[in-house]
């Protein structure tokens, strides 16, 4: 998504000159999940929108009042009729390198009393949200509640204290020294521009790519070409030029369509245009966005997945409790042997043929049943893994990647949300997969490289490719879950860097939202992926086990 750390930035700059010491003479709900306010500053009335729609959550200046598609009257925005609606805009925060912009509010009450609140806008994908805090940091209510059962680490909830998201344990791009950069970069990565994502605070994909243009002529270059002199320098200059210089907003144009923003001169998009402030960016951006035909966002398509891994689960089920019946016990057999001996002693031929058919059915069944009720259980035990990475998956890309797999294997048709039709015995496990993404996130704790999985095809390449025999591997215990590895180098893991990883492990299972979970760790020599089973499926021996609490892995995230 467009708007990253440094977009935010931009528009907290230009909201302080425009709407500060303004007063707030509307409050409305543009949509569910939007707030509009009305702000008259000096002699403009400005039009401040904020969103929190996963696939476009956002925060900037509109030219005019925006339409008004619901007449919910919620209980936030009741809340904000009574202590924002008449009040002063006091201040205008940003966290450091954080999209989260804090919006200080006065107002006097009824009686005289002076009531201070705070607007704060959280734009991260997904999780984003609209909360309003009360003067001693209360929650009084937001546009999206999330109780424990959501997230156990950071509720959102009327009466409950606010915890801002914690801070990212990453390379701080406005005082980056080249030598830091160069270490952090040390790390194998997929590409130069994912490396800055993974290893930089704040460094979006956007971002990545215009640095790596200022600093090597090109926006393709393989992580072992860095220049980290170069590109240090370039990080801090867009960052000078954004949080402190003249602002020179832009946006991307191809073929008629804006397909970027961004609070500095995009360089890389050939059909670059210069705006006239971040917001007229932001705002020419979805506006074009919302006037083409959408596809389905990212929570549409997880609901369709969700139904179609839900509906093979059920014919697979119905197909192991058929396997199941069909299979008896050697007595039954030998008891049909024996029968169809003594009918035929007896001359009794027909009958005797009938029981030797009967006989050779079950007899058969004793001997392919098992190994085809092992395969049904295999498909099962991937699928419970496939729904819990599907809840995990943090963007489209990785949405993009799971829905692959699963229409490779057989789950889904392809072109198509529908699940695909019953494969009779042919086993999809069985199947070799094509090359893809690798399917894991690389992450450092305290120097240690921790890889977790975000796909069954991810959980593969760590055990097969990434993973050496006295690395750690860690996965919740007795629920669906990412693999995830500690690549030791032959070193001894230190129990905090273990109990971080376990907490990630944790984090990414089931059990998640658990104020406790069991994590079973060992050494990856001890771990054997189930021969031709799905996809991430694997079973281990040797074991210990950690009790921790569990880590999202979005707190390594950022935008």
């Amino acid at each position: 998504m467009n708007y990253d750390a440094i977009t935010t930035t931009a528009i907290r700059r230009e909201l302080a000159e425009t709407i500060v010491g303004g007063r707030v003479q509307h409050v409305h709900h543009p949509d569910d999940l939007s707030l509009a306010l009305e702000i008259h500053a000096g002699p403009r009335t400005h039009w401040l929108f904020l969103s929190a729609e996963p696939d476009a959550a956002r925060v900037h200046l509109l030219p005019e009042r925006p339409a008004r598609a619901t007449d919910r009257v919620t209980p936030l925005l009741l809340l904000l009729r009574k202590y924002v609606d008449g009040g002063r805009i006091e201040a205008v925060d940003q966290p450091p390198l954080e999209r989260v912009l804090r919006f200080a509010v006065t107002r006097r009450s009824p009686s005289g009393e002076l009531w201070r609140t705070e607007l704060i806008a959280e734009i991260m994908g997904r999780l984003s949200n609209l909360i309003l805090l009360d003067s001693d940091g209360s929650v009084m209510d937001s546009i999206k509640r999330v109780p424990p059962s959501l997230n156990r680490v950071r509720t959102v909830l009327p009466r409950h204290r606010y915890d801002p998201p914690p801070p990212q344990d990453k390379l701080d791009p406005r005082t980056l020294s080249s030598e830091a950069l160069a270490r952090a970069l040390a790390a194998p990565a997929r590409s130069l521009a994912n490396a800055l994502v993974t290893q930089v605070n704040a460094c979006s994909p956007l971002l990545a790519r215009e640095v790596l243009l200022r600093a090597h002529g090109r926006v393709d270059v393989p992580a072992t070409e860095a220049d980290p002199p170069a590109i240090a320098a370039a990080l801090q200059r867009l960052w000078q030029a954004v949080a402190h210089g003249t602002p020179e907003p832009s946006v991307a144009v191809d073929e008629g369509r804006v397909v970027a923003f961004a609070a500095y001169p995009l360089r890389s998009f050939p059909g670059a245009l210069p705006a006239d402030s971040i917001s007229a960016a932001v705002t020419r951006f979805f506006a074009d966005r919302a006037a083409r035909p959408r596809p389905p966002s990212d929570e549409a398509r997880r609901r369709t997945y969700r139904a179609a891994l839900a509906e093979a689960q059920d014919r697979l089920r119905a197909k192991l409790y058929s396997l199941r019946q069909s299979l008896v016990g050697d007595d039954e057999v030998q008891r049909l042997r024996d029968e169809g001996e003594r009918l035929l002693a007896e001359q009794r031929v027909e009958d005797a043929q009938r029981t030797f058919d009967r006989y050779a059915k079950v007899k058969a069944a004793a001997r392919d049943v098992p190994a085809m009720i092992e395969g049904v259980e295999h498909e099962l035990r991937y699928l419970d893994e496939a729904l819990t990475l599907l809840d995990l998956a943090a963007d489209s890309q990785e949405l993009a990647a799971l829905r692959a797999e699963w229409s490779e294997l057989g789950y889904l048709r392809a072109g198509s949300p529908r699940p695909a039709k019953d494969r009779g015995t042919r086993y999809p496990g069985r199947r070799r997969l094509k090359e893809g993404p690798s399917g894991f996130r690389r992450l450092k704790v305290s120097g240690f490289d921790v890889l977790v999985g975000r796909s069954g095809r991810g959980n593969d390449v760590l055990l097969a490719k990434e993973a050496r025999p006295d690395d750690v591997w860690l996965h919740a215990r007795g629920v669906p879950g990412a693999h995830v590895v500690v690549r030791s180098g032959g070193r001894q893991v230190p129990e905090p860097v273990l109990r971080r990883a376990a907490a990630l492990a944790a984090g990414q299972s089931r059990a998640r939202t658990a104020p406790s979970v069991g994590v079973d760790y060992t050494l990856v020599r001890y771990v054997d992926r189930v021969r031709g089973g799905p996809p991430g499926l694997a079973n281990y021996r040797g074991e210990k086990t950690l009790h921790v609490v569990p880590e999202s892995l979005v707190d390594y995230v950022t935008g």
